[in-house]
């Protein structure tokens, strides 16, 4: 198939070479428009041509129109009563069943991807105006907020769908390691709406991230980077059960749990993360350890002995001081601070000393000399990166599922990346590997919906058609004539 197209080109009429640029972008995506929507209806044409005539009758054609990367597709495909259902005629698309696709407006997994990365580093406002501007899609901010949301409802089910092969002794996990680090904190987001008066102001948002090791490569100025070796990240509302099943069915799906021989948990001592069983060596952190003494203890002459006694790695003498701190005080709020601040360190009493401060003997990471042990304390700078850079501050409010979808995939943006999310859109759910589940992404509520017979399109034969197996086959750049 060539398709043929004409380019009216009038130097007269451009007066500086970036409306020149612009038109010509215009017409690269007009392009891109004409040759999908020849592919799409070829394709039906061949549906049409092999079907099984006896079961499927055509009653005509109707237009629908596909969101992609190169504008709104719209396009005509046929529709046929499918006398193959028990029961009843059904009506049926088989181009739109050979595509996967079921509803109207549909956007394409390829806009997906890009909205999700452009949503992670900007605004909804903003990225609607980048597809706007780069390919032509008028998605409005709401649009892109109910795609986004979508897309993090998918990915809260595959972390959920891990935690249930974990359960059940399958999971996928195939990173070999006998070291694991783990750290956990969270972070307060402003709410809105009908959430404000539900939870209040705000709520805690938990966040939790797990690795094996820590490379150090060049940086700026001759300062070494340091980079977190396997990282997941994980993140939610839930309650701290839910949290931590759900956590553990991520990791299994990273690493090769029946291999690990020690878990070091770092965390601020808050209460949910006490309930946390399967850690070897559990660590106060230390930034939040030195804050609470700093805002509980106002004397510069305790806070420094204190200070002193806590690097000393003297435990027992921690507990002594803080008792003479209590007797010796007359202010009862002074009083009252200290001994909330003994209560903290006797909650926490395992984790003042820090990992390498006891003797243990701490296992290789998987490559020693290249991965190193980690000195722990990553989480601040890791809520921030995480989370805080792109959900805190400008006055931003959420609700808590807005926050928490697109939590989601801030997560997975700032580790694995979010590519292998798409890749599995265009596939069936497989019962031994959690791939993403096909799932239709419309841009807006979308009220019409197109039928379908029952799974018609497990039966349904796609043609063995050369030009669809290579898109060079077109040779359709080669082949315009621009004149």
């Amino acid at each position: 198939m060539t398709i043929t197209v004409e380019f009216d080109f009038d130097k007269s009429g451009f007066t500086n070479f970036t409306e020149l640029e612009r038109k010509i972008w215009r017409f690269v995506l007009e392009i891109g428009r004409i040759l999908l929507r020849k592919i799409l209806e070829v394709w039906d044409e061949e549906l049409f041509n092999s079907r099984e005539r006896s079961r499927y009758a055509s009653h005509g054609k109707r237009k629908t129109c596909l969101k992609t990367l190169v504008g709104d597709v719209e396009y005509e495909r046929t529709v046929y009563v499918d006398k193959g259902v028990e029961g009843r005629n059904a009506c049926v698309f088989l181009l739109d069943e050979a595509l996967g696709i079921e509803t109207v407006g549909l956007v394409t997994p390829a806009v997906c991807e890009v909205i999700a990365n452009t949503i992670c580093e900007t605004t909804y406002r903003e990225t609607s105006r980048m597809l706007k501007e780069t390919t032509g899609l008028s998605i409005s901010p709401q649009g892109v907020w109910n795609i986004v949301q979508d897309l993090g409802e998918t990915r809260r089910e595959q972390v959920g769908r891990y935690s249930d092969l974990r359960r059940e002794r399958r999971s996928t996990g195939v990173i070999s390691t006998k070291l694991l680090y783990e750290e956990d904190d969270g972070i307060w987001l402003s709410l809105q709406g009908r959430d404000r008066k539900e939870y209040g102001p705000g709520k805690e948002l938990k966040v939790g991230i797990a690795y094996d090791g820590v490379l150090w490569s060049g940086g700026k100025n001759g300062k070494a980077r340091r980079t977190l070796h396997n990282k997941v990240a994980y993140t939610s509302f839930e309650s701290a059960e839910e949290y931590r099943e759900h956590k553990e069915g991520l990791i299994a799906s990273r690493f090769d749990v029946e291999g690990i021989q020690m878990r070091i948990r770092n965390g601020d001592g808050a209460g949910w993360l006490r309930g946390f069983r399967n850690a070897d060596v559990n660590v106060l952190d230390e930034f939040h350890r030195n804050k609470a003494v700093t805002t509980s203890v106002r004397n510069p002459e305790f806070r420094t002995e204190l200070m002193k006694r806590l690097h000393d790695k003297d435990v027992p003498g921690v507990f002594e001081y803080l008792e003479a701190m209590i007797n010796s005080e007359d202010d009862p709020d002074a009083v009252k601070n200290y001994i909330d601040l003994q209560d903290y360190f006797m909650n926490n009493k395992d984790g003042l000393l820090g990992v390498y401060d006891r003797g243990l003997d701490i296992p290789k990471t998987s490559q020693p000399g290249t991965i190193h042990h980690a000195r722990l304390g990553s989480m601040e700078s890791n809520v921030f990166t995480l989370v805080g850079n792109r959900m805190k501050g400008r006055r931003a409010n959420w609700s808590v599922k807005g926050a928490a979808n697109l939590a989601n995939l801030l997560c997975l943006y700032h580790t694995t990346g979010l590519s292998g999310m798409f890749t599995g859109l265009s596939e069936p759910l497989s019962e031994t590997v959690p791939v993403m589940e096909r799932k239709p992404l419309s841009a807006s509520a979308v009220p019409t919906k197109t039928g379908k017979g029952h799974e018609c399109w497990r039966r349904t034969t796609v043609p063995n058609v050369p030009w669809l197996k290579s898109i060079t086959g077109f040779q359709s750049l080669t082949d315009l004539r621009l004149s």
